[in-house]
């Protein structure tokens, strides 16, 4: 018997490679149709909060306005509008501007956002500081308990 009966047949045939062009194709396929699904979701996840959040740019030029509903585990449905502001919220000099402020994103939010599917409206005013603490002030509203737009 020789080495060859026993050991299994060997193939002349090269091991199988990929071409380096269907390497690249993959590659930007993939990308495409990865960038395709975070473009779809964040066009569905925003598009509850687009009329607000124009509202909102008109009124508040370069406040960059960010708008989340939802609820964490446990806690209630809420609205949540973030803006940057050209003033510093947090300080009691700029109480007045602050107030102000809020109030017409409330009276905004009122206006161009179903607010019934929430309980808490929050709004969080930003002043971010060149190399320093950001500057902020957090309000919150219960939706129950705001005016009723209509009636005015």
């Amino acid at each position: 018997m020789s080495s060859a009966d026993t050991d299994e047949p060997q193939s002349d045939a090269a091991p199988r490679t990929v071409s380096g062009r269907s390497v690249v194709i993959s590659m930007f396929i993939l990308g495409i149709i990865g960038g395709t699904i975070c473009v779809t979701y964040a066009i569905w996840h925003n598009a509850p909060f687009i009329e607000l959040k124009q509202a909102l740019a008109a009124e508040f030029p370069k406040s960059v306005p960010q708008i989340e509903g939802g609820q964490h585990k446990g806690s209630p449905m809420t609205l949540r509008i973030v803006m940057k502001v050209d003033f510093h919220p947090g300080e009691e000099d700029n109480a007045a501007l602050a107030e102000a402020a809020t109030k017409r994103i409330v009276e905004l939010a009122q206006q161009h956002q179903d607010l019934s599917p929430y309980e808490i409206l929050r709004v969080h005013l930003v002043k971010q500081r060149p190399q320093d603490i950001t500057s902020r002030k957090t309000v919150d509203f219960r939706v129950a308990d705001l005016p009723d737009e209509s009636a005015q």
